[in-house]
């Protein structure tokens, strides 16, 4: 797909409700749950081998870049937000977006020496992602010095809108931080977490296929 290049005053990307993206159609990306045998605990697989989990079929991307920023708006069905967590037994609703950061890495959180680069929104959150690294199932953890990720979100009719939005390419940037530039072609994955499904960690929604990205010159 191609992240469409705007002019810095067509709009604010950043907004989900922003007339900006109404310009530009969303690519379907299927979703499918996480198999239950690669759960990381042997709890969680005994408790969900039967469960039902990763209900969210399907999810909306669109991707624009201005030269400088670059935003990735998800859309999703949701009927029953979570926003609020009071407990230990409630979970709020999320998403992710997986970028690799080796040309080997595969899709399922990566591998030992071939890791991938999480953004990750929570609804009980503030307005920054958390930026994880991963170098496979059960390994995520926080990336040190991270460059910041902003996201702003909206439920309405329904359905969550998220747009995560950051600097193309930071200055600095190491190994663990993916970078993009203009004309460049990269790969994204998407994961959703159902809070009202008791949906956390492994157990989710995620794209079992990487989606090839082109950003426009």
């Amino acid at each position: 797909m191609r992240a469409n290049r705007v002019a810095g005053d067509a709009g604010e990307p950043g907004d989900p409700g922003s007339v900006l993206w109404s310009g530009f159609p969303a690519r379907k990306v299927g979703l499918v749950g996480a198999p239950v045998g690669l759960q990381p605990s042997k709890y969680v697989q005994g408790k969900w081998r039967d469960g039902e989990f990763g209900q969210t079929r399907a999810a909306g991307l669109q991707v624009v870049h201005d030269g400088r920023e670059v935003a990735f708006r998800l859309e999703w069905e949701c009927a029953r937000p979570v926003s609020v967590v009071r407990d230990n037994d409630e979970f709020a609703d999320a998403a992710a977006l997986l970028f690799p950061l080796s040309e080997s890495a595969p899709l399922m959180m990566g591998a030992e020496g071939a890791p991938v680069s999480l953004w990750h929104w929570r609804a009980d959150r503030g307005k920054a992602a958390r930026v994880n690294v991963a170098e496979g199932i059960g390994t995520s953890r926080l990336q040190g010095r991270a460059v910041g990720v902003e996201t702003q979100a909206v439920h309405a009719g329904g359905r969550w809108s998220v747009v995560f939005r950051r600097v193309l390419a930071p200055q600095g940037a190491g190994p663990e931080t993916v970078s993009f530039a203009v004309g460049g072609r990269y790969r994204v994955a998407v994961a959703v977490w159902s809070g009202a499904g008791s949906e956390r960690a492994g157990l989710k929604a995620f794209s079992p296929e990487w989606v090839e990205l082109e950003l426009e010159a």
